[in-house]
């Protein structure tokens, strides 16, 4: 009943499965007893029972006692029941993130009754891990980097078998790497509090402030009359689009809690009115003198509806993951690369909406077809449009009339989305005497944000629309430290040098395959890697392997780290493979048939896959058209404090385009003085090194289309020497 109260449906069509347990027909109680059984407790639906059906009974229990047994040993595995868990919302906003660590039915025998096996597992492979990396030397080219690795497996064995709680597990970079010498407690520290992070405050206190108006609640009502009661695709459409919108701006765990009590309450009045026509047949046959209806015939209205249901609670969990792509503030993993330091704030927000935006659009449509046809084809819902505005009265009685107060949170969040899309027109007027901007995107969310607590609120006078007591409750701190722990990772492989060790392998391999095959191999290998950990931890270890591999192999950056980071959204298979599908199975619980595993993997494993083909696809021709991805490595990159590349006078041609500055990359040896530029021709420094490195021992670059100066020095031959190799084609 905490679902019918919070979303404002009334309560006689929300409880009706509760109270009118006898409408059912005989083959729709088959079917309850069968398909609900785990979730009879928490609907509250009577069984009926009958004297010759004891000793079935008995053995129905033991059957049920070892499916039990067999599923709490899949909650080992990550594969919840939506009973395991939590129901109250604050807890489920948690559970989301840590499914396993809050599953509330598994048994618990280690740790004085804290650990399940897996935790104990994860812990002591963690520890056998960092022994081994710590006594043999893997990496013979930096000193720090087994240290490092080691640092990396045990955060990675805690975020994936859920030892700790994963925002406790991001603060293990920040003590390890001090005591294992691989960087300061002051840079290890410095690297939580981004400038990422203070965007992210500012976002979150505004989707605070939505959610504290209702203003979601009410566009997802307008949404749902104007889809009409009866129209099942048109609900689902209703329903997906909002969460997708909504997502774009907030957090993909806010939306999802906030439309699911939508979902069950709204399957709930329809199953109340598909009993009343059930058991209506069910007497005219009876009365006619006809067979009672048999399988044949096919599923029952009450079952169809209990189907659509389960589709419909997918659609706002897969949406809720779908739009977050579109945006910067959208998911954490668009934030960790807008963040990395080679990128220089070259991904701004109105770029990457030009970018994801198309590939969101995309998914959302791919998904609503994939549950359409797997859930809500051929259903027509047994609703009327009075039904419909009883729930209308009964919201507007709960939360009032669309008030200034909504206007206002709305105006702020419609600000924000306008000045970071002209975000670079600010960096251009507030700046310094050299030019550099001085007001970034945090500041612009934050100031958005600080409007909140001065402009007055209507409907509680005397306050502002948001209080700092409900910012403090409902702001995700948790998800600034996973951020936090992300950057300081990718910190720390830079300071140990394990960064160029990973992309050296990788980056051997990266000028052998062509552009569009490599996003293929990132998306499904990024997919992969989400199934088993959630996407900030995918994304914290990848992206900085990837930085490095565009190093070794002098590729562009952006052409590896922007397919990486849009697939680490790309989770639908499993119920803990995104926070949204977590807050849907645990909402789920109070629907009469909660979602299982299976309905995850009958919509969620085709979607994945044609997703992940898709958005491949998508990514290889937006990021050449948006990003001009595929061209060589540029300069911003090349002089970025965080690479360690000159930019040199190599006349040559690179990936096809003809050129007189190119990326070199120092090579590894500390007596030799040379680097290598892409096609793998090795120059002496001295000789190549251009304006704006630290060797400035040439004029500044003019540009790739225009004639070197006549003081650009060029590679001269000796006449006891041999001239340095002509740069030549890669083949």
């Amino acid at each position: 009943m905490a679902c019918v109260a919070e979303s404002g449906f009334p309560a006689g069509a929300a409880a009706g499965a509760e109270e009118q347990p006898a409408l059912a027909t005989p083959a729709a109680a088959v079917g309850v007893s069968e398909l609900a059984a785990p979730s009879t407790q928490s609907s509250g639906l009577p069984r009926a029972s009958s004297a010759p059906s004891k000793s079935l009974d008995r053995k129905g229990s033991a059957a049920l006692s070892r499916s039990g047994s067999l599923l709490q040993r899949a909650a080992t595995l990550q594969m919840q029941r939506a009973n395991s868990m939590p129901e109250d919302d604050a807890d489920l906003r948690h559970a989301a993130s840590m499914p396993g660590l809050m599953d509330m039915e598994s048994d618990r025998p280690f740790c004085c009754g804290m650990w399940k096996t897996q935790q104990l597992v994860g812990a002591i492979l963690g520890v056998v891990l960092v022994v081994v990396f710590l006594s043999v030397r893997v990496v013979h080219e930096y000193a720090k980097a087994d240290a490092m690795i080691a640092v990396v497996c045990l955060t990675g064995c805690c975020w994936v078998f859920e030892v700790m709680p994963i925002y406790v597990t991001a603060l293990l970079p920040a003590v390890l790497m001090p005591l294992f010498e691989i960087t300061s407690t002051e840079i290890a520290a410095r690297a939580y509090w981004h400038w990422v992070s203070m965007l992210f405050v500012g976002a979150f206190l505004i989707d605070v402030a939505m959610e504290h108006v209702n203003l979601p609640r009410r566009i997802m009502f307008r949404a749902m009359a104007w889809a009409g009661p009866a129209n099942a695709a048109a609900l689902l459409a209703a329903f997906m689009s909002v969460a997708w919108v909504l997502s774009m701006v907030c957090s993909d765990i806010a939306i999802t809690l906030m439309l699911a009590p939508f979902v069950t309450s709204l399957v709930r009045a329809a199953e109340d009115e598909a009993s009343s026509l059930d058991d209506d047949s069910a007497v005219a046959d009876a009365e006619g003198g006809a067979l009672r209806r048999g399988p044949a015939e096919g599923p029952s209205k009450v079952d169809q509806v209990r189907r659509f249901g389960a589709g419909l609670m997918l659609g706002v969990a897969y949406a809720a993951s779908i739009g977050g792509i579109a945006t910067t503030i959208g998911t954490p993993p668009n934030a960790l690369l807008a963040g990395t330091q080679i990128l220089a704030g070259h991904v701004s927000f109105g770029s990457w909406i030009l970018f994801a935006l198309p590939i969101s659009f995309c998914a959302i449509i791919l998904a609503y077809i994939a549950l359409y046809f797997g859930f809500v084809r051929g259903i027509k819902l047994p609703l009327r449009r009075e039904v419909l505005m009883a729930e209308q009265a009964a919201l507007e009685q709960e939360i009032g009339k669309f008030s200034r107060d909504e206007m206002l949170v709305g105006f702020v969040q419609v600000l924000l989305l306008v000045l970071l899309c002209i975000q670079p027109l600010i960096d251009r007027i507030v700046h310094n005497p050299l030019g550099e901007p001085l007001a970034g995107s945090a500041t612009t969310a934050c100031l958005c944000a600080m409007l909140l607590f001065v402009l007055p609120s209507k409907v509680r006078e005397g306050e502002a629309l948001l209080t700092w007591r409900v910012a403090q409750e409902k702001v995700p701190w948790g998800v600034l430290l996973l951020m936090g722990g992300g950057f300081s990772l990718g910190q720390g492989f830079h300071e140990s040098g394990l960064d160029l060790a990973l992309g050296k392998g990788f980056g051997q391999v990266v000028p052998n395959v062509s552009p569009l095959a490599l996003h293929f191999v990132i998306v499904f290998s990024v997919v992969l890697c989400i199934q088993a950990m959630n996407s900030i931890a995918t994304a914290a270890w990848v992206l900085p392997m990837l930085v490095s591999a565009s190093l070794v192999s002098v590729t562009n950056p952006l052409q590896l780290m922007l397919p990486a980071t849009v697939a680490c959204s790309f989770s639908f298979l499993l119920p803990t493979a995104s926070p949204s599908n977590a807050v849907a199975l645990g909402k789920s619980r109070d629907l009469v048939q909660p979602l299982r595993v299976r309905d995850f993997a009958r919509a969620g494993l085709p979607l994945t896959v044609v997703v992940a083909a898709i958005g491949a696809l998508l990514s290889y021709g937006l990021a050449e058209v948006v990003f001009d991805a595929h061209s060589p490595f540029p300069q911003w990159a090349c002089v970025s404090p965080a690479t360690n590349c000159i930019w040199a006078y190599v006349p040559g041609e690179v990936q096809g385009r003809r050129v007189e500055y190119q990326a070199c990359i120092p090579n590894d040896a500390d007596d030799d003085r040379t680097c290598t530029v892409w096609n793998g021709s090795v120059w002496p420094i001295n000789e190549v090194a251009t304006y704006g490195t630290p060797w400035g021992l040439a004029p500044e670059p003019q540009g790739r289309d225009t004639e070197p100066e006549e003081s650009a020095p060029e590679p001269e031959p000796e006449e006891e020497e041999e001239a340095p190799p002509a740069p030549a084609a890669r083949p």
